[in-house]
Formats: structure tokens, C-alpha cells, sequence
């Protein structure tokens, strides 16, 4: 349970570390302390180690759950020690608390002596010390013995007493080191919530504040991704293309199926975020995603997820036809299958793309029951696939200027460029022309007074794909195209446009009009 580390903090090991803003507490306002006892998770970092290294086992070594589920049944201190044994998580980007560790190096260079006490097994408790080459010590839980709360205060008390220290000071961040900061001398309070802040200061006079509490709600607003709930309008197609925007009860079950949608899309973003995370703190922008930031606990991560699967099945069966429930079990089902292992299959993932987008226009014809047209299934699947190309290509471009080869965590390499980029736009014109063949059906021509109106969004559309194109092939496209169409005006204009030309096709026109 304990073990040795010393020297400093190198300027190499600093360069590793990510920034963070927390208000600063300089050395020289601080009685320096003999000796100091520094919390890992929550504190040192804004994440959970053990957390992590469990999602990494069940990711990629899912033949051990079972293991893991013996040594649960041992206690808590053995799964973590049999989670540790598996899980290889990377250290030097985990989300550490920059602010924390610069005062760790002054305080030990005035002479206090700064232990890790933690309840993260001991295997990656010493692999963080070792990281920084800051800690004389570390305490952590050892396979038998899980050192939290209560248990960590008496292995604090047996080394205090073994090393001849008769105070101590301590630095956490949750409700569970309270029983330790009751008993210490001085009190680091990092990152903590307003209600443990409060609670340590009415018991200590001494208290030092280090970090800002996350916002865990705009955390949590930001992993539920709300602009992607654009996606499920693809739920109005079919009411649209069917003309029965005026039936208020089928109106009613599209919202109601929008809004069930939307929770398990949002659940499947959460699940996403929690198995990308090594990959995501690596990406110049993903790394300010709430759970690879640690923003967001992964515990409240999980809650939520549960919350929104359970809500959105809930509405599902209480308010909709069961064949909706049938295509949104799929939904998830086929998600939970591209997140753990089709995303990393070139060519597999973008028709896996392609058929949740089509999805959506399936569900919205059982929610509104409106049979889809067959007319409707290709235009779909190739136009997704366009735009699913799309996003692939825009990682590989950015990847390319990085001066990499290879997508982490995807199944394609920058030389494969050139062959997305034809099959992405080839997709797109197939869609268009499926359209065209379309306008031109005797189905077109008895739903449309104006059938010829409908032609002209075809070369609207040959614009707007070729334009796409274009943008990405520069390496100038969002990499997902969808929220680029949401905030690019040129679509936005194109779109209004579209729509008033499908309003007038629908319309029949007085005679003599034209």
C-alpha cells in the first residue's frame, strides 16, 4: 500500500500537462505544512481512473467481464486491482490540474513532503507518481484493502504515526474526504461543489480553494449535443412528402417520436464520448468534450444515460404505434454496434451512417402512419452516404495537415483520399438523380399539381453537393457536414429555397397563373 517516489516535476513532464484555469495560490500565502496528502481522482485530475480503465476493459477486452464480475463479488478493492491489471490508459492526457501541480512542486521545494492518497489501485497510483517524479510516497488501495473515506484517514494515521508527523494536511474534492479533512491541520479544497466548500470551511480555519466547481450542467447540456437533434427531422420527411401536415393527431406522434428519438440519440452521444475517450483527448478539438475535459463525471454520465434510455423507450411505448419502439430498439442497437466496432471498419461505417439516417425517415413513417415511398429509400441511403464520406474525408484532411497517417480509431489512412472524395461525390450525384427520375414518375405527377417544380431543385441540388465537395476537398468543412449545413448560409438560402419550390409544386395554381 505504500511506496516510494521522489525528485521534481521535469520541464518535459510539464510540457504534458493541460492547461486548466483555476484561481492560483501562491506558496508564500500558505503556512507550509510537514507533509501533505494529495487525492488522485477529482482532485489531481478531473476524471476517474478506475472509471476509465473499466470502460477501456469492456471496450476492448470484453472476454474478461467475467473476471471482473468474480472479483467484484470480492470486494471493491479487488476489481479494482483486476481492472488494473487490464486497462491501459493513457496518463500523460488525462485532464490533470495544472494550477495544483505547480503548488505541489513549490511546496515541496519549501520542504513539505507531498504523499499521494488515493483509492485508485496501486498499479496505476504508482504509474502516476512515476509520471511526475513529484511524490515522496504513495497510498493507495492495494487489491484488499480499498482506501477511501473512512479507510484512507487510517492509512494516513499509520503513516503519520510511522514517520513521525503528529499534524497533517490534505488535499481532495468530494463529500468523501471530509472525515479527512476534519481530522487535518490544513485543508486543500480542489474543484470541489459549493456544498463540500461549505461544509470544510465552517470546520477549518485554515482552508485553501484551488479550482472553479464545472458547470455540471452546461457540461452535461454540451455532451447531449442539441443541435444534433436536427438529424431527427428527418422524422417530418414522410409528412412532408405525403402532404399531411394538416392531420393534427399525426403531427403530434411525429413530436412525440422527435422527442423520444432525441433522448436515445443523446444517450448514444454520452456512450460515444465515454468510449472515445483516450481518442478524443488527443483530437485538437474533441478534447473539450465534457468527459474527455472532466467536465462531466463519468459516474453522472452514466446516470444520464440510463435516465435517457428509459425516458425516451417510455414515451416510445406509452404514446406511439409499437412498430416506432421496434425501429428505435434498432436505432440504438445498431448505434451501440457502430460505437463498439463497425466505426473502425473502413467502408462498413458509412453505410452504417447511411442506414441510421435512413432510419430516421423509416420511424418517422410508422410514428405519422404513412407508408414511405420506395422512391424515398435510395434518395436516402445515397445521400447519407455522400454526406457520411464527407465526414471521413474532413478527419483525413485534418490528419494530413498534422502530419499523420493513420485515423485513431478509425479504419482508413490519409492515401485513401482520393477514393472517398470520388465515392462521396458519386454518391451525392446517384441521390440527385434518383430525385430527377422522381419528378419525372406518374407517383410525382398525381401527389404534384406542379410536378415541374420539383425539377427545379435538382440543379439547386447539384450545386449545393458539388459546392460540398468543393469546401471539403480545400479542407475547409466541419467535420461533420450536417452541423456545417445548419451554420452555412448558402445552404440555409438553398434550403428556404427548396422548401418554397416543394410549397409550390403541392399548390395547385389558379388557371391562367403562368
Amino acid at each position: 500500500m505504500f511506496s516510494d517516489s521522489a525528485s521534481h516535476i521535469t520541464p518535459a513532464k510539464e510540457a504534458t500537462l493541460e492547461a486548466a484555469r483555476f484561481r492560483r495560490v501562491d506558496v508564500v500565502d500558505i503556512n507550509v505544512p510537514r507533509v501533505l496528502f494529495v487525492d488522485l481522482d477529482g482532485t489531481l485530475h478531473s476524471s476517474d481512473l478506475f472509471a476509465e480503465c473499466l470502460i477501456q476493459v469492456c471496450q476492448k477486452k470484453p472476454q474478461q467481464i467475467g473476471s471482473l464480475v468474480v472479483a467484484a463479488i470480492r470486494g471493491r478493492a479487488a476489481l479494482k486491482r483486476a481492472t488494473s491489471n487490464q486497462a491501459f490508459p493513457d496518463i500523460s492526457t488525462l485532464p490533470w490540474r495544472q494550477d495544483l501541480l505547480e503548488l505541489l512542486v513549490e511546496l515541496r521545494a519549501a520542504g513539505c513532503r507531498i504523499v499521494l492518497a488515493t483509492a485508485t489501485d496501486a498499479i496505476w497510483a504508482d504509474r502516476v507518481a512515476a509520471h511526475f517524479e513529484l511524490f515522496d510516497d504513495v497510498i493507495a488501495s492495494d487489491g484488499n484493502r480499498n482506501v477511501k473515506g473512512s479507510e484512507k484517514l487510517d492509512a494516513i494515521r499509520e503513516y503519520c504515526s510511522k514517520n513521525g508527523f503528529d499534524e497533517f494536511a490534505y488535499a481532495g474534492d468530494s463529500r468523501a474526504d471530509l472525515p479527512i479533512w476534519a481530522e487535518a491541520t490544513q485543508a486543500y479544497v480542489v474543484g470541489a461543489t459549493p456544498a463540500v466548500r461549505k461544509h470544510v470551511r465552517q470546520t477549518h480555519d485554515d482552508v485553501y480553494e484551488i479550482g472553479a466547481t464545472p458547470d455540471a450542467g452546461r457540461a452535461l447540456l454540451k455532451i447531449l449535443r442539441p443541435l444534433q437533434w436536427m438529424k431527427n427531422s428527418l422524422l417530418f420527411v414522410p409528412l412532408v412528402l405525403a402532404h399531411e401536415l394538416a392531420s393534427i393527431g399525426s403531427v403530434l406522434n411525429v413530436l412525440i417520436a422527435f422527442i423520444a428519438l432525441s433522448m436515445c440519440a443523446s444517450a448514444m452521444y454520452i456512450l460515444n464520448d465515454a468510449l472515445d475517450l483516450q481518442a478524443d483527448r488527443k483530437h485538437p478539438h474533441k478534447r473539450y468534450r465534457p468527459l474527455a475535459a472532466g467536465t462531466l463525471s463519468i459516474g453522472r454520465a452514466v446516470t444520464s444515460f440510463a435516465a435517457l434510455v428509459i425516458g425516451g423507450f417510455g414515451l416510445a411505448l406509452a404514446a406511439l404505434p409499437l412498430g416506432f419502439s421496434g425501429l428505435l430498439l434498432a436505432y440504438v442497437g445498431l448505434t451501440i454496434i457502430y460505437a463498439t466496432w463497425l466505426k473502425r471498419e473502413a467502408m462498413a461505417d458509412v453505410v452504417v451512417l447511411a442506414g441510421l439516417y435512413t432510419l430516421r425517415v423509416f420511424a418517422g413513417g410508422v410514428a405519422a402512419g404513412i407508408v414511405v415511398s420506395d422512391w424515398l429509400v435510395p434518395l436516402s441511403v445515397f445521400l447519407f452516404m455522400s454526406l457520411a464520406f464527407a465526414k471521413r474525408h474532413a478527419e483525413l484532411v485534418r490528419l494530413q495537415l498534422e502530419g499523420n497517417f493513420r485515423a485513431r480509431g478509425r479504419g482508413y489512412v490519409v492515401s485513401d483520399l482520393d477514393l472517398i472524395r470520388t465515392l462521396g461525390s458519386c454518391c451525392g450525384y446517384l441521390a440527385i438523380l434518383v430525385f430527377a427520375f422522381y419528378s419525372h414518375s406518374a407517383h410525382s405527377e398525381q401527389l404534384y399539381a406542379n410536378a415541374w417544380a420539383l425539377w427545379m431543385i435538382c440543379p439547386l441540388a447539384l450545386f449545393w453537393i458539388s459546392r460540398l465537395w468543393l469546401i471539403a476537398v480545400r479542407g475547409q468543412l466541419n467535420e461533420d457536414p450536417v452541423v456545417f449545413a445548419l451554420k452555412d448560409r448558402v445552404s440555409l438560402l438553398l434550403g428556404g429555397v427548396v422548401t418554397v419550390l416543394l410549397i409550390l409544386a403541392a399548390t395547385p395554381l389558379p388557371l391562367g397563373s403562368l
